[in-house]
């Protein structure tokens, strides 16, 4: 029995790291003929900042130039990834990550989530906790972690 995949998510934070899923991801998605989403989750904006007195950025204009830099990026990771023969969407969310992703799957027709775990443990992933975790025990999809370490100097990867 074959599973075939249609539509799968890919949910990065700008890092090198979280980058390394794609790989896996675009192999699956070649296999299965599937369409890819990347998806970024910008934080939420709780604050007004003010560079003058008489003239402070709102939120929505904050919104709009971090959604603008996400969406800036998630076009170079696609340039950058050499991103294979298949329908590629790029969405910018606002939220906490791990929720956001978490709805974002279940609201969109998502049936693979790929995502890398940044390979923290004890006192790191208790301070920061982990999104990967978040995802894993909270979504309804099939999720295929990647594990995600930074390349050691000196090694070939």
């Amino acid at each position: 029995m074959t599973k075939r995949y249609h539509h799968i998510l890919i949910p990065l934070d700008g890092s090198p790291l979280a980058e390394l899923a794609l790989a896996d991801a675009f192999s699956v998605a070649e296999l299965s003929h599937a369409e890819v989403t990347l998806l970024q989750v910008v934080p939420p904006i709780d604050h007004v900042i003010a560079t003058e007195a008489d003239h402070p950025i709102f939120v929505d204009q904050q919104w709009e130039a971090k959604k603008m830099m996400a969406r800036d990026y998630l076009q170079g990771v696609c340039e950058r990834a050499g991103c294979p023969d298949v329908a590629v969407h790029l969405v910018v969310e606002m939220g906490l990550a791990a929720e956001t992703i978490i709805d974002y799957a279940r609201h969109h027709p998502i049936d693979l989530i790929v995502m890398a775990t940044h390979g923290r443990s004890g006192l790191q992933r208790w301070v920061y906790g982990s999104v990967a975790d978040k995802v894993l025990r909270g979504a309804n999809q099939p999720i295929l972690l990647v594990r995600a370490y930074p390349q050691q100097e000196g090694t070939s990867g």
